[in-house]
């Protein structure tokens, strides 16, 4: 894919837009998404709308016409204080604006006269940031000029703090700015309807006040896109903080030295460099420099450096990650970063949609199609590594009870290790690993099979025999198919101590999980608490290098033939044994049920 290019993922986007916006309306105040930092990218805006938003805000008239133009339903409000020279374009193009000129204002009216139009606007008073914005002893004054003309209607006052001075929207600005609006409509006989707080930087004053007071409305982009707090660059609880990533590509890696060599005049911007001796180093220049975006605002992702940058590159230090020629190397960003690599035509613009369950699901068959392909075809090269039954450890381990009668959850030995690491990244977030199943034999997979069968008859009487077993096939391998009979499968769930649970997945009650399309791994109608606790499941034996099933959030394979498909392996260690080995090593191992073949 190319490269550089940021990475848009939109359901991050959109889970971000949710949060906050519930957020901000458990005190009764409305959010404004601001698509500036965005360059109104059209498939964001849509995303925004889709998830409650129903004012997009841009301080570019372009903006709101290329908005408009890709068909974004909206009410669209230019946050730029206009241009007179714009005053035509304001009132054909936006729906309201903010204004502090009262020029401007009357321009504003007679373009809206004009057209047959009314334009909405709201007054912006100044109250110590030093950008926009009126004084609050000429605001009383400016009000009564601007009721008097027609094709304009006050809809509200705001305020913008932060964003040029760095003043702090406190309790104190809002409780003045809502006196004002109180003022106002006493004098004036009027009601306001949006008191516009501010913006982003708003999300502290807003946690901790007990009263909002007037303030209905705030203006937010850097939190919905970025997830951060702007004041202190804290993260926000709940929040995404990567739905953008940006990703540039290793164009040079060279052991160099890392001071250099000569005499250090001014650099390509008028900066002198200082560098700090680290003697040599893993030099690696990037594709991707000031030109496409502000460099200061990246945070890689990788143990790095960023040692600085130049109009087309950027020079980090790789240290010790295995980086070579052509390598991708991936960086959150700050608001400033987000803003200039999204206005870099230089830049790829790669969205992430979110997939609908039909389309998820179609993906997750076909893939699950090509899957049985190659298991089919692929070698078996048996390593001979024994089965240890798991009850014998001293892992802190949940069992599931089983339908086969003195089950004793037996696994490879690599397994039986894995699962103890497991079990102790667990005990450390005062949880609890659930064994439900490990080796089977075929008797017992047939049990299982003939249990859902049944169960299904009983649920769907009017479901050929053909069509049972269909549904039933999409979780349940026939004997002799499932990799359970390899010793390299096993099937978890998760216990939480302290709320005395079993964790919510999605399609579970406790134990008992219903077998449908939900089951499958990232379905997205889920919860975010299922997804976050799939996530935690997955990525847990994820990073003990087992592979997660297609269809079964809960099952996990290791040495065995799906394991080596999907690990493009060219054979797998683990083939399947059969009862009459593990019996007879049950005989010769009766303390342990451990065995070779």
């Amino acid at each position: 894919m190319s490269t550089p290019r940021i990475d848009i993922n939109l359901s991050k986007i959109a889970h971000n837009t949710k949060v906050l916006s519930s957020l901000f309306r458990s005190k009764k105040v409305d959010v404004i998404a601001v698509t500036k930092g965005v360059c109104a990218h059209p498939q964001i805006a849509n995303i925004l709308v889709k998830n409650g938003i129903k004012i997009l805000a841009d301080s570019r008239i372009s903006n709101i016409k290329k908005m408009r133009d890709a068909g974004v339903k909206a009410i669209f409000l230019l946050i730029r204080t206009p241009m007179i020279s714009q005053s035509e374009s304001v009132v054909l193009d936006t729906d309201m604006s903010l204004n502090s000129e009262l020029s401007v204002i009357k321009k504003l009216s007679e373009f809206a006269i004009l057209h047959d139009r009314v334009h909405k606007i709201i007054l912006m008073v100044e109250l110590g940031d030093l950008r926009e914005g009126i004084m609050p002893s000429q605001l009383e004054n400016t009000i009564e000029k601007v009721l008097r003309l027609k094709g304009v209607e006050l809809t509200g006052i705001g305020t913008n703090l932060a964003c040029f001075s760095g003043v702090t929207p406190t309790e104190k600005k809002m409780e003045l700015l809502s006196s004002i609006a109180t003022s106002i409509e006493k004098k004036f006989d009027i009601k306001l309807t949006m008191i516009s707080g501010g913006n982003s930087a708003n999300y502290n004053w807003f946690r901790t006040t007990k009263d909002v007071g007037r303030i209905n409305n705030l203006r937010l982009g850097e939190s919905i896109f970025l997830g951060y707090e702007p004041l202190t660059g804290k993260p926000i609880p709940k929040l995404h903080q990567d739905a953008f990533m940006l990703v540039a590509e290793v164009i040079e890696l060279k052991n160099k030295s890392s001071v250099p060599d000569g005499e250090i005049g001014l650099d390509a911007f008028g900066n002198k460099p200082k560098f700090k001796d680290q003697g040599m180093i893993r030099r690696a220049i990037l594709a991707m420099g000031v030109q496409d975006v502000m460099v200061t605002g990246l945070t890689p992702k990788l143990d790095i450096e960023i040692l600085g940058a130049g109009g087309d590159h950027i020079v980090i230090n790789a240290k010790k990650e295995s980086l070579k020629v052509g390598s991708n190397v991936s960086f959150t960003l700050k608001y400033g970063a987000l803003v200039t690599a999204m206005n870099s035509s230089y830049i790829f613009k790669n969205i992430i949609s979110p997939l609908s369950a039909k389309e998820y699901c179609a993906i997750v068959e076909e893939k699950d199609r090509l899957h049985k392909k190659k298991t089919a075809i692929i070698p078996v090269q048996e390593d001979h590594t024994p089965l240890i039954s798991l009850q014998d450890s001293d892992f802190n381990l949940i069992f599931e009870k089983s339908i086969q009668k003195n089950y004793r959850y037996l696994v490879r030995k690599e397994v039986f290790e894995k699962i103890g690491r497991i079990s102790k990244l667990l005990d450390n977030q005062g949880k609890k690993l659930i064994i439900r199943s490990a080796w089977r034999s075929f008797e017992h997979q047939q049990k299982l099979w003939d249990q859902k069968t049944s169960f299904l008859k009983k649920k769907y009487p009017k479901k050929t025999v053909q069509e049972i077993d269909k549904i039933v096939s999409n979780f349940i391998a026939s004997k002799g198919l499932s990799t359970h009979s390899t010793g390299g499968a096993v099937d978890a769930l998760i216990y939480d101590l302290r709320k005395k649970c079993v964790l919510d997945f999605g399609t579970n009650d406790g134990l008992y999980i219903d077998l449908n399309e939900k089951c499958y791994p990232k379905h997205p109608d889920i919860s975010e608490e299922a997804k976050k606790n799939r996530k935690l499941l997955i990525k847990l034996f994820e990073d003990e290098d087992f592979v997660c099933d297609h269809k079964e959030y809960w099952h996990f394979d290791f040495g065995n033939i799906n394991w080596a498909v999907e690990n493009n392996m060219e054979y797998a260690n683990y083939g399947i044994l059969e009862e009459s080995f593990v019996q007879s090593a049950a005989l010769n191992y009766p303390d342990k049920v451990f065995f070779y073949l």
